[in-house]
């Protein structure tokens, strides 16, 4: 999968060089330990400037070879660079075995670099280092190991939690699985001891093995100009981690632009975007390597590109994209909600494990197909908003808190956001976490971050969290590699403990003020819309509260709050906070003191709770 997405964007991105003549020389590099790695250098066929070329060098995806780079070789010989493709160690027809960049792999880009500048026509001192996935980690090591000649690098589907971004919250995702299993590569020895801490779920030997190869907290080191690009929808390394290296980059002016759209692992190829991709990679070596102008010349710039068809392209400078704000929705009885509980609530949620699965048998599976999905029985939880009135731009990284608990020594509890039409789910973002050495009866608070994403979601739709033990790719493939056993375990929320998720909205649209709103319990008490509406500066909230026998007569009290609210969910005024008996209410609000806009106003009275909008027009 990710061999095919690297393959197909270099194949369809040759545009007019496709004829273009360049002189190509096969090489083999011995490394410093024997070992010999392939090699192609690919150059114009004119003369070089006097200096030498500018050089690139190009690294392939992982379980790929270096074949797989000679058509960008090829666009970049007609744009005037050399490059040298080769074929990491363990991959191709190079000798020696795979370490799953580790040091080696390191050392060996090193070498290979070297190689490169010392060869006839290339200017040691004007090199980039390009590739995707595995070829965007070896950029990001020349950049963070300082590599001599390198003057900037674009790392591509990669960042530098590379790593880590594999394993976690206490769990591992399918993807380092995906990556420890693939026949076109020759592993070290190392590959099946690791294979048995995952199948053991010795977490922490995971971890060991992880963080000796992250990047992530040495980015403090790069002194290069980075261009990242990234896929909102990527499997196996989330735009987090990109969005924060170019947070940590740029606060050192480090200069850094980014692109956050399409194309990472598991996407659908899109050949448009894949083209413009490729050009804002040139681009960025034409004006580091060259001196050439660079269109919006920023830092940071992040060109990033909504999910919707065609991917429309939003240039920001820095990050997050302004006008924003958070929204917070929180998990209750009633479903997602801009209100805090009106009750405490303990939810439900488990996973059914069939004993006589094993984990051995889940890896030779791939956790995939029918005999691993029949294994599990998944009852997830879930919680739907009020339809939007209007349309929302989710952008950023949704992030909350949750309140759990379960009867297990170790359970899974995946938050996962959608995008809801009707009986259509269509997810949006996830946060995977684990939670081990439980007691029964002790309770978790999981502070979550989900994957980033830039989605609108239309008028009409609603927004779902769905919180589940069995957290999958697609209906027949684990995206996190369960824990086998069965778990029962809840969500809890409550006004002092709430559980809830931030959702990171662009523009002015609020979800507190595009959402809908409806009744709960009492089918007696009742909040009328106000009148007037639009207002301009008071207007009349009519409510009511029912006698128990139904009869009209006076015999118990209720306790009746009614608060306006801003679009942002704040409080800002108390118009009823007062204990009433069965009748029709009258309140008259004067909004003198706010500014023109939409309002929020909600009446609560023991279980019952309504709200509904109304505009202030001066």
């Amino acid at each position: 999968m990710i061999r095919r997405t690297v393959t197909a964007i270099c194949a369809g991105l040759l545009l007019s060089a496709g004829s273009f003549a360049q002189i190509r020389i096969d090489e083999a590099i011995t490394m410093t330990d024997g070992i010999s790695l392939e090699a192609t250098i690919v150059k114009p066929s004119g003369p070089p400037p006097a200096e030498g070329f500018a050089g690139i060098v190009l690294v392939h995806g992982f379980g790929g070879n270096k074949d797989q780079m000679l058509t960008i070789s090829i666009l970049l010989a007609a744009r005037g660079y050399a490059s040298v493709m080769y074929s990491v160690r363990g991959q191709g027809g190079s000798e020696g075995l795979s370490s799953v960049l580790g040091t080696r792999e390191r050392q060996d880009l090193f070498e290979v670099i070297q190689y490169f500048r010392s060869a006839a026509d290339i200017d040691s001192n004007r090199v980039g280092v390009t590739g995707a996935s595995q070829g965007g980690i070896h950029s990001w090591m020349a950049a963070v190991y300082r590599m001599p000649g390198v003057r900037a690098v674009a790392p591509l589907l990669a960042t530098p939690d590379f790593a880590r971004a594999l394993a976690p919250n206490g769990c591992v995702r399918y993807g380092l699985t995906y990556e420890m299993s693939l026949g076109s590569v020759r592993y070290e020895t190392d590959r099946d001891r690791v294979r048995g801490f995952i199948i053991a779920d010795h977490y922490d030997s995971v971890l060991a093995y992880i963080n000796a190869r992250d990047l992530a907290h040495m980015i403090d080191s790069i002194e290069v100009p980075v261009f990242q690009e990234l896929g909102w929808a990527d499997y196996l390394f989330p735009v987090n981690g990109g969005i924060d290296a170019a947070a940590m980059l740029s606060a050192r002016g480090i200069p850094v632009r980014s692109y956050y759209g399409t194309n990472g692992h598991g996407e659908p190829l899109n050949s448009q975007e894949a083209t413009f991709q490729v050009d804002q990679t040139i681009q960025w070596f034409d004006h580091w390597l060259k001196g050439m102008p660079l269109q919006q010349d920023l830092h940071p710039l992040v060109i990033y590109a909504d999910d919707r068809p065609g991917w429309p392209h939003h240039v920001v400078k820095g990050w997050p994209p302004t006008p924003n704000h958070t929204a917070r929705l929180y998990l209750t009885r009633d479903g997602l909600s801009p209100f805090l509980p009106a009750t405490e609530g303990s939810y439900p949620y488990s996973l059914a494990c069939d004993p006589t699965y094993t984990p051995e048998m889940a890896w030779n599976d791939r956790y995939a197909g029918n005999r691993f999905t029949s294994a599990f029985s998944s009852s997830p939880l879930r919680f739907v908003s009020y339809p939007l009135l209007d349309s929302v731009e989710i952008t950023g990284i949704p992030s909350g808190a949750i309140h759990v608990s379960s009867d297990a020594q170790k359970f899974q509890t995946h938050v996962r956001l959608y995008d809801v039409n009707g009986s259509a789910w269509t997810l949006m973002s996830r946060s995977s976490n684990g939670i081990r050495k439980n007691q029964a009866g002790q309770t978790h608070v999981i502070e979550f971050e989900a994957t980033a994403l830039s989605h609108v979601v239309p008028a009409g739709h609603s927004l779902g969290v769905e919180i589940t033990s069995l957290d999958m790719l697609r209906p027949d493939q684990a995206n996190t590699v369960p824990f086998f056993l069965s778990t029962h375990s809840a969500l809890l929320s409550s006004a002092l403990a709430p559980s809830y998720v931030d959702i990171p909205i662009v523009g002015s649209t609020t979800v507190s003020a595009a959402l809908e709103t409806g009744e709960r319990t009492g089918p007696d008490f009742r909040l009328e819309q106000n009148y007037p509406n639009p207002f301009n500066p008071k207007t009349v909230i009519r409510s009511s509260v029912p006698s128990p026998t139904g009869d009209g007569q006076v015999s118990v009290a209720s306790d009746v709050r009614i608060v306006i609210y801003d679009v942002l969910g704040r409080e800002v005024a108390v118009l009823v906070n007062e204990r009433r008996t069965a009748g029709m209410y009258q309140d008259t609000f004067d909004g003198s003191r706010l500014a023109s806009g939409v309002y929020v106003y909600r009446m609560t009275a023991g279980s019952f709770a309504a709200a509904k909008r109304m505009i202030l027009v001066k």
